[in-house]
């Protein structure tokens, strides 16, 4: 897969501070990418702001503490973003949260309800809404779904309901935006070992008999993916070898849905 293309272009990533986020950062970083961070977390991200400025050096990074789930929040990023390097040339939409439910869909939390609808789903709107304002024709946007947004999910029902909405916001995105040669995918992720995981992963082993034993074995290759291994997928989107690729969601889920 060629990289050279990535190089001198210009991408914002949200949830940049840890996570599949942090490794699509650091892969683009390594191509010879701009980037425009943002995270909840201040501290992390300023801490990861200045690991990359010191290693690519250049390289151009601003980072900003935004909530995606504010709308002014996001498009002050962007249009920042923009005054400062110019325009985008893609983006990778990967920050989300995950509330886990308990006592059954009867007694789903209406707050825990709208914070992640609005963190995942509305959010996501802010952020496509704020870059393709801010993006060059050709330009590539790279959304995370999950394949929990594929199937039912007991005990995660908002964030499954969030990351099915992000399938058909992806769609949505890549009709309107085509005609300025703009591509819009989403990834479905499976288990992914990241901080949001293990919150997952403490959900599942509390609801279920069998635990532990099965949270692995349930996919086929018998484990989790690395972060860097979902920001492979993510970076092949931004490129150019996906340039006929727009609309789709990708599993990558070591088998889970096979």
């Amino acid at each position: 897969m060629s990289t050279k293309h990535l190089k001198g272009k210009l991408f914002s990533i949200t949830g940049a501070a840890s996570g599949i986020g942090r490794a699509t950062a650091l892969r683009l970083a390594e191509r010879g990418a701009s980037l425009a961070l943002a995270d909840v977390s201040e501290p992390s991200l300023n801490a990861f702001k200045d690991e990359l400025q010191a290693k690519h050096t250049s390289s151009r990074f601003h980072a900003a503490t935004v909530d995606i789930g504010n709308s002014s929040a996001v498009t002050k990023w962007i249009e920042d973003t923009k005054a400062q390097f110019g325009p985008l040339h893609g983006a990778a939409n990967i920050a989300g949260i995950l509330i886990p439910e308990t006592g059954g869909f009867a007694n789903i939390n209406d707050e825990d309800w709208d914070k992640v609808i609005r963190t995942n789903l509305t959010g996501l709107m802010y952020c496509i809404r704020a870059q393709l304002k801010a993006m060059a024709d050709h330009g590539s946007i790279v959304n995370a779904s999950s394949i929990s947004g594929l199937v039912g999910a007991p005990g995660i029902v908002a964030y499954a309901a969030s990351k099915a909405g992000v399938v058909s916001i992806t769609r949505s995105a890549a009709h309107d935006a085509a005609a300025r040669g703009i591509r819009v995918n989403a990834i479905a992720p499976g288990g992914v070992d990241t901080p949001m995981m293990v919150t997952q992963r403490e959900q599942y082993v509390a609801a279920t008999t069998q635990g532990e034993k099965t949270w692995t074995v349930a996919t086929p290759l018998e484990r989790f993916a690395s972060p860097d291994e979902i920001a492979a997928l993510i970076e092949f989107l931004l490129g150019d070898d996906s340039k006929y690729i727009t609309g789709e969601t990708i599993r990558i889920d070591g088998g889970a849905l096979a």
